[in-house]
């Protein structure tokens, strides 16, 4: 009975240590699938990560395309715009320098009809200064300047007496004769110059000249000439006709000068 119990109890040890056994290689082999999962898994993980950083990559490369296709589209909006602007000042430019071609054109012309029209008043007033003259010297001695023509009036036709600034009535027929010539022409102005001889003081025959230029300037007016035409200008004794002293001399040299100017062409 005991062998029988002995037996038995080995029996049952020798189960219990199988049983252990087996249990123990069912945990170890449980553990190795653990191990190999955990190591599944971190290799998954790693590979989860590598991918995900894949994609952040991918994402990041896809953003900073997407900022150059924006910078890429705004700079070619940027240089349309800088060519349409570029083309809207060459278009600009072309009228401007149509316009300035059109102007200077027009310029050309309008300077060639000033210089005929110009051209063409000049010889109006030509022929009216020599239609003028020719009047004039039927009664008077003149000459021609540059600008206009001078009517001399000497003593031998248009006589002071010695220090008198008087106009005789000699003098009035003569400065009517005159005044009725100018009177038919317009666009000029008179400058009456008195003289005396060298008898006297500067400063009296200055006064004395001015006197005898004054008396001519107030009878062309009472004439029908318009005051504002006139000016005068006494000389005095200076510039004399004839120098010498003798009273022939003298009296050349008491007379008085109408300049007249063509006051409506500037030569």
């Amino acid at each position: 009975m005991r062998w029988f119990i002995g037996i038995l109890s080995i029996l049952v040890v020798a189960a219990v240590a199988v049983s252990d056994y087996a249990g123990y290689r069912d945990l170890k082999e449980m553990r190795s699938e653990v191990k190999e999962l955990r190591q599944e898994v971190n290799v998954a993980s790693k590979t989860v990560q590598e991918e995900s950083a894949a994609i952040a990559g991918a994402n990041k490369s896809a953003q900073e395309a997407a900022a150059q296709a924006a910078l890429a589209a705004e700079g070619r909006q940027q240089a349309e715009s800088g060519r349409q602007q570029a083309e809207s000042g060459r278009q600009q430019a072309e009228s401007s320098r149509q316009q300035a071609e059109a102007a200077a054109l027009q310029a050309n012309a309008d300077k060639h009809a000033a210089q005929e029209k110009m051209g063409q008043m000049q010889k109006e007033r030509e022929d009216e200064l020599n239609r003028m003259q020719e009047a004039l010297n039927r009664v008077v001695e003149t000459h021609r300047t540059p600008n206009g023509m001078v009517i001399s009036l000497p003593n031998s036709i248009f006589r002071f007496d010695f220090d008198k600034a008087d106009l005789n009535q000699h003098n009035r027929e003569l400065l009517s004769r005159i005044a009725g010539i100018l009177l038919i022409s317009k666009g000029y102005g008179l400058s009456v110059f008195g003289y005396t001889d060298d008898v006297g003081t500067p400063e009296y025959n200055q006064q004395l000249s001015l006197r005898r230029a004054t008396a001519l300037k107030d009878y062309l007016v009472q004439a029908g000439l318009d005051p504002a035409i006139i000016n005068v200008k006494g000389y005095g004794k200076t510039s004399p006709l004839d120098e010498s002293a003798t009273n022939e001399a003298r009296a050349k040299n008491r007379r008085v000068e109408i300049a007249l100017t063509d006051s409506s062409i500037h030569y």
